[in-house]
């Protein structure tokens, strides 16, 4: 399986080459929106062929621009696959408009920039530019591993900071894990992550996190100053870190508990319209799930498994919360809305709400049909906090066809599981 990272590395840049990226960067988005502008056919359709619009823009753009000429190739390049993305949401019925360039950005490849260990060469309008590079453990733990090969790179500037980065993109190939033992994780808001080896991962503190942000940006948007207003923008790149950082940790901890459980597969709710899923009855709970990470978290998830050769599946999560891990009887009243405690209706198996959601993640994983189920998985275990567990063991596999339904019931808004 290939892993690919993009890794922000800071530029030492010369003062007197400082002009020269910042020209390069503009005359990019130019050349990007002129694409936009004029990337039509004579029908007036939007031209995605690279080919075509390369026979459309690229006189032009070398007339127009300073740009070196593979410099332009990527200008129009990356804005066709902008306007492919925006052709597939309007044939998916979502209304967007046209794309346009304005953030401080240019992308580069092999032959508009070369990367050796410590510094970078770059393309600009005017030669190329040597920049060193400023570096952490982090940049420095991938650029030394050799099996990362490093491909292209996308120059940024970042104007809080005056400073000028690097995010470079390196891949490699990994074997995906050998065996068939899967971890389940259930998502929610008390605790974040929930895994079917009994490890929990408190939301206490990023719910409060939260709300903490919400409690004083609120105050600065009353005050309404210009102030206010500065502090507002340094308070969301604080909060956006805050909440980053939590999540690589839960994310990190989920993949070295599939690691200790020596596990090949991590299953994981199907996150589509989750939030349309949920019902809550209080604003600020609302609030909460508004500003949930819950996909970001699934990304890191994978992102970080897939250095191991680990796979993250996704399965229809209905019902997860409502079903018996033991014995497969669902029922709305198997779990307290108000205490998150499960007892089954049917067999009396008592056990935290959240453990049982996840239990059935990986489950539900496990009895797919083999057409559905994902390759190198046969018939496999799901890991539980001692030993494993076999689908046949329990008759949660009689209850499949009863996974694969959409749930039409919306959970309560302490059962935010679902």
């Amino acid at each position: 399986m290939e892993v690919k990272r993009t890794v922000p590395i800071k530029l030492g840049v010369p003062e007197e080459r400082r002009d020269d990226l910042h020209q390069t960067i503009q005359q990019f988005n130019t050349a990007a929106n002129y694409t936009i502008d004029h990337g039509r056919d004579d029908d007036g359709d939007l031209i995605l062929n690279k080919s075509t619009i390369h026979d459309e823009v690229y006189h032009d753009l070398r007339d127009r621009t300073d740009l070196p000429a593979n410099l332009v190739v990527r200008a129009y390049s990356k804005a066709v696959e902008a306007m492919k993305s925006t052709v597939a949401d309007w044939e998916n019925g979502n209304s967007r408009p046209l794309p346009s360039f304005d953030e401080p950005s240019a992308v580069y490849d092999k032959r508009t920039l070369t990367i050796k260990d410590e510094y970078a060469t770059l393309s600009t309008v005017n030669g190329r530019v040597e920049a060193d590079f400023v570096l952490g453990e982090y940049q420095r733990s991938y650029l030394e591993d050799d099996d990362y090969e490093r491909r292209m790179g996308t120059l940024h500037y970042r104007p809080d900071e005056e400073a000028f980065y690097l995010h470079v993109v390196i891949q490699k190939e990994v074997d995906q894990r050998d065996g068939e033992r899967v971890l389940g994780v259930d998502l929610n808001l008390k605790n974040v992550a929930v895994t079917s080896t009994g490890r929990f991962f408190d939301g206490g503190e990023l719910l409060w996190g939260q709300n903490h942000y919400f409690r004083v940006r609120r105050s600065l948007q009353n005050k309404g100053t210009r102030s206010a207003k500065q502090v507002l923008r340094r308070l969301s790149g604080r909060e956006n870190r805050f909440v980053l950082n939590r999540l690589h940790t839960i994310s990190r901890g989920i993949v070295e508990e599939a690691l200790r459980h020596d596990c090949s597969y991590i299953a994981v709710e199907d996150l589509t319209h989750i939030r349309s899923r949920m019902d809550a009855h209080d604003d600020r709970l609302k609030r909460q799930m508004h500003n949930w990470a819950f996909r970001e978290l699934q990304e890191q998830i994978e992102y970080k498994a897939a250095e191991y050769g680990i796979r993250v599946e996704s399965v229809n999560p209905a019902f997860s919360s409502q079903t018996c891990s033991k014995c497969g009887h669902q029922s709305s009243t198997n779990r307290d809305s108000e205490t998150g405690w499960f007892v089954c209706n049917e067999c009396g198996y008592e056990v935290d709400g959240d453990y049982n959601a996840a239990k059935n993640v990986g489950l539900r994983l496990l009895a797919l049909p083999p057409g559905k189920r994902p390759d190198g998985l046969g018939n496999g275990q799901l890991a539980l906090k001692s030993g494993t567990l076999n689908v046949s063991d329990t008759s949660s596999v009689h209850s499949s066809l009863e996974f694969e339904r959409e749930s039409t019931d919306k959970p309560t808004a302490s059962a935010v599981d679902c």
